[in-house]
């Protein structure tokens, strides 16, 4: 098998014929096993380009049926308004402990039984844990942070630069530059970011085993558990001690719940943002006619940011969600205990929602993409993410104008083995 630039063997993409998608509309209309089904997921093999599968399903079979790893029979929705509709409708649970819920790896089928934060609860749990931490998210109190976010990126951009070239984007911003923010918004100290990301990135591979998943999992809700403490004893001006002094201490929350909440928040904050901020200038240094106009026209970088998630979808296989009662979605009747899974990357290039979806188009309104997913469970930091991505390209392409690769684009580490897609490192030079 090939190595990524980890050393973990990638995940081969399964091959999806068309005669496999013939059987697949088959199957959506009359019962059958998962043996002639093609397996899920199917993972990218080329940079930017999703796979295949995703249009060849949208345009003959839009609500897909596919298998799982274990042979549970599960539905792919491709399409935008089919993402949307599925994702408000009561006849679908979102709630990650039920032994029906529909997992990518055997690995994380142990990662969601044991996730006690509100993204795997349906209501009235979902929303009575996230009101907790919601005005943390306020679109005002991520504005404030704004002055803090521009000065921690002219800061490590002053870094790369007296460091000298070639250097690792990854490393010395798109890692860096979302865990400082973390440290400012959340509390937690810089030194753990690395250990941080380590969970984060331990949790969310495709080819871990069980164990070492479940362990990366319990390892960051621990060192949660150990903040939390030490944010008691020892309050600060940050999210995790006025939580704290709002809900725990009264006995609204426990200790134990609001570790597994930070766990969620922190491997979100570190981990998606990180990808972007990779991919994203990996795109657009592919795509120099947008860069230009990025540089031309700095007041479309609000719409360039909403055309990246649109474009790179980061988060691969999400959201998922199993059938409480057999429901007819796009005219295909989904059985109660089918998993679904609305897959973001596939409705972000529906067609039918954005003209030429395989363009990247800084200039077009992507402002409806699913990036950060839809209904009661659309992210919760999506205005921070937001606010760094604003920040940090403009800043990034102004201080070193004529950046470019230090390698040749084939030599680029892809994570084609993990569920957030991004770069292992990004060599450049100015």
């Amino acid at each position: 098998m090939p190595l990524t630039s980890s050393g973990i063997a990638a995940q081969p993409v399964p091959a999806t014929t068309a005669k496999e998608f013939a059987i697949s509309a088959e199957a959506s209309t009359q019962p059958t096993s998962t043996e002639a089904l093609p397996l899920f997921p199917f993972t990218r093999a080329n940079q930017f380009d999703l796979p295949k599968p995703y249009a060849e399903s949208r345009n003959a079979c839009p609500v897909v049926p596919v298998k799982l790893w274990n042979d549970q029979k599960a539905w792919l929705l491709t399409k935008h308004a089919d993402f949307c509709s599925v994702l408000v409708d009561p006849r679908f649970s979102g709630e990650f402990a039920r032994p029906d819920f529909p997992s990518v790896t055997q690995a994380r089928l142990g990662i969601d039984k044991a996730e006690r934060s509100f993204v795997g609860m349906d209501n009235p749990g979902h929303d009575h844990y996230r009101r907790m931490v919601m005005k943390e998210f306020t679109v005002r109190r991520m504005q404030a942070l704004r002055p803090q976010i521009e000065s921690i990126t002219d800061g490590l951009l002053d870094a790369i630069e007296a460091k000298g070239q070639p250097f690792d984007l990854v490393a010395a911003l798109a890692v860096e530059m979302p865990a400082l923010v973390m440290c400012a918004l959340f509390g937690s100290p810089y030194e753990d970011h690395t250990y941080i990301a380590k969970c984060a990135s331990g949790r969310h591979g495709l080819s871990q085993s069980p164990e070492a998943a479940a362990r990366s999992a319990a390892d960051l809700v621990a060192y949660c558990r150990k903040l939390i403490d030490i944010k008691e004893a020892n309050p600060a001006d940050d999210m995790m001690s006025r939580v704290i002094a709002e809900f725990v201490v009264p006995g609204h929350l426990s200790r134990d719940d609001f570790a597994d909440m930070c766990s969620m928040i922190l491997r979100a904050g570190h981990d998606t943002t990180t990808n972007m901020i990779g991919l994203g200038t990996l795109l657009f240094l592919q795509h120099p006619q947008q860069l230009a106009r990025l540089k031309a026209e700095p007041e479309l970088i609000d719409s360039a940011v909403d055309e990246l998630l649109r474009y790179l979808s980061p988060v691969q296989f999400a959201p998922r969600r199993v059938a409480l009662e057999d429901a007819e979605i796009n005219g295909v009747t989904i059985r109660k205990g089918d998993g679904v899974f609305a897959v973001n990357a596939a409705a972000n290039r529906d067609e039918a929602e954005f003209p030429n979806p395989d363009e990247f188009d800084i200039s077009r309104d992507a402002s409806n993409h699913l990036a950060f997913g839809y209904g009661i469970h659309r992210c919760l930091g999506q205005g921070l993410a937001r606010i760094e991505l604003q920040v940090v390209f403009p800043k990034l392409f102004a201080r070193f104008p004529a950046l470019r690769l230090a390698e040749p684009l084939e030599n680029i580490p892809f994570k084609y083995d993990s569920q957030i897609y991004g770069l292992y490192k990004l060599p450049l030079v100015w």
